[in-house]
């Protein structure tokens, strides 16, 4: 407890100090941040998170639950309900996974085990940035972010499939049925401002990360930190200056380090292996982000940073492996001005990976009947 409130004293002494020494580059990058949040992070966010919030409240969570436990069960020793901020964290990204997590913790649906468990591996990027930012407008192809999106959802599995032997098949919830059937007699006025309340709340608390790292980021940058990391770690690592910054500003916040691997003179199974380890992990922006979401639960912190950097070392290790696979193809990928007529020849990865759910959602159906 005293090492963090020294750390926390000593990083909002220093931060202050930047504040004073550098202020028309910090405020310029802290209205960038604000622009961020306001045209881009709330409205693909907010709404996503109204809709979701309905669903929980109207009880179509235990209905999905009920859908997918004969998946859920057998192969991960939880409940079907977790298959509902599993499913919708992946088609939305971060923080969706947990933000749904925690509603359904809070309405008596899973239990503090359960949602420390599906935390482990609910909560990744979406396709819509995986594939429309990182793969499209940094990499130059759609098709490299098909890639990893299929890497980043294949290490999520298998970090769950690995956690699943850590628990007991008893640890699995039986509280849901009393929940949906309550939500449902709620006035329909209170369900809407309920869920716009706490969406509008969470989107808000999510924009203020967004600007104070950003802030974080700009002030250590001007104050040559980054700078000297970087020349130190080149001296080590067999990388260019330019990667190794991009993995420094990664791990700080995702998408200023994913611009700029894409810019390295890396190869790109190299860059491909980088993104997609920084998108897995996410960065300490969208840790900070999660963290104050699940402040509200007796959620352990450590246990879930710790899962996100077993999900991060899955997911590059799939992409290290897999790109000789699919080598030839990504060669030949479409490029971003062909990319509405041709992409859906070159999405297999992500349809066979939910083919494959799909699938064993089937063979553990039939076999518990």
């Amino acid at each position: 407890m005293k090492a963090r409130s020294i750390f926390l004293t000593s990083s909002t002494l220093f931060l202050l100090y930047c504040l004073l020494r550098f202020p028309q580059e910090l405020l310029q990058k802290a209205i960038e941040s604000v622009n961020l949040w306001f045209h881009l992070v709330l409205p693909s966010l907010f709404p996503f998170l109204t809709a979701t919030g309905i669903l929980i409240r109207l009880g179509v969570a235990h209905k999905f639950g009920q859908l997918f436990q004969p998946l859920m069960q057998p192969i991960f020793h939880l409940s079907g309900i977790c298959a509902f901020p599993l499913i919708l964290g992946m088609i939305s990204g971060y923080p969706s996974g947990a933000k749904i997590t925690v509603t359904l913790c809070q309405k008596k649906a899973l239990s503090y085990k359960e949602a420390q468990r599906i935390l482990a591996f609910c909560n990744n990027p979406g396709p819509l940035f995986v594939v429309g930012t990182a793969g499209t407008a940094f990499l130059k192809n759609p098709f490299f972010g098909y890639f990893m999106l299929f890497c980043i959802f294949a290490g999520a599995i298998a970090t769950g499939l690995l956690f699943r032997f850590f628990y007991k098949k008893t640890d699995i919830t039986t509280k849901s049925v009393s929940y949906a059937t309550s939500l449902v007699t709620e006035p329909t006025g209170k369900i809407l401002s309920d869920s716009v309340a706490d969406a509008m709340e969470t989107v808000t608390q999510i924009g203020g990360f967004i600007i104070l790292f950003g802030v974080v980021i700009e002030a250590l940058q001007q104050t040559g930190i980054i700078t000297g990391l970087t020349q130190s770690l080149c001296s080590i690592l067999p990388l260019s200056s330019a990667a190794v910054a991009g993995i420094l500003g990664g791990i700080l916040e995702m998408t200023n380090g994913a611009s700029l691997l894409s810019q390295a003179p890396e190869q790109t199974q190299i860059q491909l292996v980088c993104i997609t380890a920084i998108l897995s992990f996410g960065g300490f922006s969208i840790l900070a982000q999660t963290l104050g979401i699940l402040s509200p639960l007796s959620i352990s912190s450590v246990k879930y940073i710790f899962s996100k950097c077993i999900n991060s070392i899955f997911s590059t290790i799939i992409c290290f492996f897999c790109y000789p696979i699919v080598q030839n193809k990504l060669i030949k990928a479409v490029s971003v001005s062909s990319f509405p007529t041709k992409t859906a020849s070159y999405s297999y990865l992500s349809f066979s990976f939910f083919f494959l759910l799909f699938s064993l959602f089937l063979l553990s159906y039939h076999h518990q009947k």
